[in-house]
């Protein structure tokens, strides 16, 4: 996996760039969300970042304001993001099929919500749970998840970027 003769560059490694890129998206899209149901809420649109910046600082960052130590919980979502879309990139691979895309897409974001739910909003305590709302998060999952649909046009865009190699002669296709 890199780069290979001529400048290109290996099919799995333009397949997790167009992962990361729709993933990165996608979270922006979910922070969205987020934010503008924390508005119409009236909670400061900081709760999440700052619910996920309390895995570096603890409950220290369980306030309502922004701070320096926000943006380190924004980096941790991006990053969860880009790498559950660099995963599904990797998985889905050279499919076109827009709908089935559209709902393995949709089946990652569930996915994702439950795995969060289980095994990160539940660790942090009881405080991260009462602040953590259950069905702007859900909703922000799926809006992640219909943002990975994107990821066949990501993947055109990323072969005119980096030219793939070609396959050697008798090896079985990618997948």
């Amino acid at each position: 996996m890199g780069l290979g003769n001529q400048g290109r560059v290996d099919a799995r490694l333009v397949r997790a760039l167009a992962g990361i890129q729709t993933g990165v998206l996608g979270g922006l899209a979910m922070w969205g969300w987020l934010a503008a149901s924390s508005a119409v809420d009236r909670q400061p649109v900081w709760t999440i970042p700052n619910l996920l910046a309390s895995v570096f600082y603890g409950r220290d960052m369980l306030r309502r304001d922004f701070s320096g130590l926000t943006i380190a919980g924004l980096a941790l979502h991006l990053f969860a993001a880009g790498l559950a879309g660099l995963l599904f990139g990797l998985l889905i691979g050279e499919s076109q099929n827009r709908l089935r895309v559209a709902l393995l897409g949709i089946l990652t974001g569930l996915v994702w919500y439950h795995f969060s739910e289980v095994l990160f909003w539940r660790k942090l305590g009881a405080l991260a749970a009462i602040y953590s709302p259950v069905r702007p998060m859900l909703l922000a999952h799926l809006i992640y998840g219909f943002a990975l649909a994107w990821y066949p046009s990501a993947l055109e865009a990323a072969r005119r970027q980096f030219p793939e190699e070609p396959a050697p002669p008798g090896a079985p296709e990618a997948v």
